[in-house]
């Protein structure tokens, strides 16, 4: 499973991501993106990873959830 993981220190609140993929992000209450926990179908996979390529900061990507519990663990 995979989740999207913003860097909030980077994200500046443009709203390209949220606007391109309002069933998966939001605007939290300082204006900048988050995540509404709700996992990516295949079939939207490709236009979510097009926006993540456009985020002129770089402050979010999909991360492998059973990758970063072995992070955690080690």
């Amino acid at each position: 499973m995979e989740k999207i993981v913003i860097d909030k220190n980077k994200c500046i609140g443009c709203g390209l991501c949220v606007h391109n993929h309002p069933e998966y992000l939001i605007f939290d209450e300082m204006g900048l993106a988050e995540p509404v926990d709700k996992e990516i179908p295949e079939n939207d996979k490709s236009s979510f990873l097009e926006t993540v390529e456009q985020c002129l900061t770089e402050a979010f990507k999909i991360e492998d959830i059973k990758t970063s519990e072995d992070n955690i663990a080690a």
